[in-house]
């Protein structure tokens, strides 16, 4: 295995630094949105009132902006770093599924960001509308129903491959 240089040793630490942000986040996101509502259906849970949703709402935006955040810069110091590289796929499997696992679920993401930008819109509004909050957290849940446990899967096999690395060949110089 080459050598990394300095520029992508920065991009891969910068990656993995918001990456991990972000999963944290969205760990903590997805716990504290779904102990608002009932198990069966996305009925808001009985100690929830219109008095205290928006300091519960209040709660929570931090976590959107946390997760909206991290996961934009993730994927472009990720991206920095497939560039500025020296590794390459073939010799390298492991790269090549962290960098699936990133592409593939971007998209779906990315759908589900553009709710959390509607959220991000509303919280700096001064008098937002909790209604229309409670309607895009319950969009945000029902858009991709199983996604978030997909995702939290996926990203939870990239430590795996970062430390243990298989799939890599090891590449005879013939000089």
């Amino acid at each position: 295995m080459k050598k990394s240089n300095s520029v992508s040793n920065s991009f891969a630490y910068l990656a993995l630094a918001s990456g991990t942000m972000w999963f944290g986040g969205y760990v903590a996101r997805l716990l504290v949105t779904f102990q608002l509502f009932e198990p069966a259906d996305l009925s808001l849970k009985s100690f929830i009132t219109n008095s205290n949703f928006p300091v519960i709402v209040q709660a929570i935006h931090p976590l959107v902006n946390l997760t909206f955040f991290t996961y934009l810069v993730f994927v472009v110091f990720f991206s920095l770093y497939l560039g500025s590289t020296k590794l390459k796929f073939k010799q390298n499997g492991w790269l090549f599924i962290i960098a699936m696992i990133v592409y593939v679920t971007l998209p779906f993401e990315v759908l589900l960001m553009l709710i959390d930008y509607k959220l991000i819109v509303l919280f700096l509004e001064s008098n937002f509308n909790s209604g229309e909050i409670l309607q895009l957290v319950t969009k945000r849940i029902t858009t991709l129903n199983s996604f978030p446990i997909i995702l939290l899967l996926s990203y939870l096999a990239i430590p795996y491959f970062l430390v243990f690395k298989p799939f890599t060949l090891n590449s005879k110089n013939e000089n």
